[in-house]
């Protein structure tokens, strides 16, 4: 049904949200000023990027703001929110989906540990990471490795 109202311009896809034509999420100034500080903290953390609470001590703003444009900044498109208070560059999670489909192609699956050394990350992060790939649909688990989903949507950069 959404991809008929998707052909028909009754809804919009935009990456895993559906909205009315013409309805986005938008930052009040107050808001935009402070993603723009934040974006470059979060891609300067590449792989590893600061927890909420960490850019929050950083630009002395208070957590729910930050968390609020974080996650306005997901809806956009912006970001990727991995784990809670947790969100990754667009580009970074391109990079990230790529060392997994470079690593399913080579191997047939993904094991943590693989990724985990691919990534340069520790266990509990890439577990993370791998999670996150799980719930978007880029992979899905097998027992102790995880599998390029044959139909999955997924759609990063």
């Amino acid at each position: 049904m959404i991809v008929e109202l998707a052909r028909d311009g009754t809804l919009v896809r935009s990456d895993p949200w559906v909205h009315l034509p013409g309805h986005s999420v938008t930052l009040s100034p107050r808001e935009n000023a402070l993603a723009e500080k934040l974006q470059p903290l979060i891609e300067a953390g590449r792989f590893n990027p600061p927890w909420v609470r960490d850019l929050a001590g950083t630009l002395k703003a208070p957590e729910d703001d930050v968390r609020q444009v974080l996650r306005k900044q997901v809806t956009q498109g912006a970001l990727y929110q991995v784990v809670h208070d947790l969100f990754y560059d667009r580009k970074c999670v391109a990079e990230l989906a790529t060392v997994i489909t470079t690593l399913a192609q080579e191997h047939g699956t993904v094991e943590a540990a693989q990724y985990r050394d691919a990534v340069g990350l520790g266990r509990k992060r890439a577990i993370q990471i791998l999670e996150f790939f799980d719930r978007v649909g880029h992979t899905r688990r097998m027992r102790d490795a995880r599998v390029l989903r044959a139909d999955s949507g997924w759609r990063a950069g």
